[in-house]
């Protein structure tokens, strides 16, 4: 409803003058509600709450408006140029002067010329020392280089285009520093660069009833002889970033070694660095190839790569919070090359021991039986708990498995079971294996679609066995997964089982 006759401080946006009857929350929304009959209602308590604010009676408005906030820089977002962004800590320290020095983190983007994603580090007055220290989220965020901006105090208006708040913010620049001719002569060339980045303060509701600090952000550009300015979309970095992920917390200070990280290991790792694990070592022997982007998490960017070594880039660049550690290697296959053997610094048992030791779990997605029994030997010696899951040919169904190190059987007593048939078994299409031309590794049929199940479980098993006091690993060490009937897809179905016991057959960890 535009209503351009009326000046409100609050439920009208100040550039367009459309009046705000109803919230965000689209549940408010009554279809089968006359627009006249909504207006009646809502427009008298608009028009009670705004006179309640401008009065300073908050406690009346809040009787009548919903309680949400008005942040002034939400009216500024359709001014903002796509595909840039800075981020700034909710509780970013501002000095009490007018204007002065702010720091970023800068680097580009591949999504058009000039795009770009910045992390604001700092703001310092123009003299003095200033004892608030920079603004890390992550490890590791002080070893990129660090560019330097203006910020200056000022309250914009929604009415005005991005030159014209840069050349506001210049005014009030220009006369804080007139009386400091190295402060003037520094802030003349940061907003000279070849892109000088300005921050704009001011103070704006961030809760409802409360206000803290607002920031704009201006990019000014060298293009040709001129100059152009865009406005930059700034978003909050909250130190309860994590809060949407309760678990995160108690993730934080585990580790987790993933050995495999094909169609099912390459989501694993994307799903437990995106719970907030705080260190990820991967070990595979493959490397990225076209036909792996069917199913696999990475796909063109990544070609050629080792996947341990795609997944580091990958997931450092988009989730620097977690310590992810690639390694290029196989594991239960032995060394029959003496020149081989020879050149190798450390025993393969004894780096295998080693990265086991890092670790306050191990997640095996290789779908290899010499793989599995060989961490499953490891892990019972060390005292580490093991996890492992795969999926069965053709995408029929797929298990996960745990394997505390204090007692239970192992996975070869879990093969013995299943021969016996005395522990529920997944169903397998046996005609669902190709061998892709060129390649001389046979591989099971299927698409993510269907493989994420089971990385999904294994995920959850990781997460409740590293934190069970946050989260419920479930009382099953064996979960069965069945995706078809026959010929005939079903819904995902799961088994489970209260033990994996001891098989008098097995050797392996002395069942016998």
């Amino acid at each position: 409803m535009s209503a351009p006759e009326l000046t409100l401080a609050r439920h009208q946006d100040p550039s367009s003058r459309t009046l705000c009857l109803l919230t965000q929350d689209a549940g408010q929304w009554d279809p089968c509600e006359r627009v006249a009959d909504l207006i009646a209602a809502q427009l008298p308590n608009v028009l009670k709450a705004a006179q309640a604010h401008a009065a300073a009676r908050p406690t009346e408005a809040a009787a009548v408006e919903e309680n949400a906030p008005d942040p002034l820089s939400t009216y500024f977002i359709r001014q903002a140029e796509p595909d840039s962004i800075i981020v700034f800590d909710a509780g970013q320290p501002v000095p009490g002067t007018t204007a002065g020095i702010a720091g970023f983190n800068v680097r580009g983007r591949a999504f058009g010329p000039n795009r770009f994603e910045g992390l604001l580090r700092s703001m310092e007055p123009l003299t003095g020392q200033w004892l608030a220290p920079r603004f890390t989220p992550w490890a590791g965020i002080d070893r990129e280089p660090l560019v330097q901006g203006r910020w200056v105090r000022m309250k914009p208006r929604p009415t005005d285009t991005p030159a014209e708040m840069l050349a506001a913010a210049d005014r009030i620049i220009e006369r804080a520093v007139a009386a400091q001719p190295q402060a003037r002569a520094r802030m003349a060339r940061l907003a000279q660069g070849d892109m000088a980045l300005t921050v704009i303060v001011f103070d704006e509701e961030i809760e409802y009833g409360r206000v803290g600090v607002g920031f704009l952000f201006l990019a000014s550009r060298r293009i040709g002889k001129g100059r152009e300015t865009g406005l930059v979309t700034g978003a909050r970095f909250a130190h309860d970033v994590l809060g949407r992920v309760p678990v995160a917390k108690a993730l934080r200070a585990k580790s987790a070694l993933l050995v495999g990280a094909g169609a099912i290991g390459g989501f694993v790792a994307q799903d437990l660095v995106r719970a907030g694990l705080g260190r990820l070592a991967i070990v595979d022997s493959d490397s990225v190839e076209p036909g792996n982007g069917v199913r696999w998490a990475l796909a063109r960017e990544f070609w050629g790569l080792p996947k341990s070594h795609a997944l580091y880039h990958h997931l450092t660049r988009n989730y620097p919070a977690t310590e992810v550690v690639p390694h290029v290697a196989k594991i239960g296959v032995a060394v029959s090359d003496p020149a081989a053997a020879a050149e190798a610094n450390q025993h393969q048992m004894e780096w295998i021991r080693a990265r086991v030791a890092e670790a306050d779990v191990v997640i095996d997605a290789s779908a290899s039986t010499e793989c599995q029994r060989s961490l499953a030997s490891v892990c019972r010696d060390m005292g580490k708990p093991f996890i492992m899951g795969y999926a069965t040919e053709g995408a029929a169904g797929g298990a996960v498995a745990r394997f505390a190190p204090s007692g239970g059987g192992c996975p070869a007593c879990l093969d013995e079971h299943w021969h016996d048939q005395t522990l529920p078994r997944p169903p397998v299409d046996s005609s669902g294996t190709i061998t892709p031309v060129g390649c001389n590794t046979p591989t099971f049929t299927g698409g993510a679609f269907e493989l994420q199940e089971v990385s999904l479980e294994l995920v959850r098993s990781a997460i409740g066995t590293l934190a069970p006091d946050d989260y419920d690993v479930g009382d099953w060490p064996l979960a069965v997964l069945s995706l078809k009937h026959g010929p005939r897809r079903i819904l995902p179905r799961w088994e489970t089982a209260a033990a994996i016991g001891r098989h008098d057959r097995c050797w392996s960890c002395g069942g016998a």
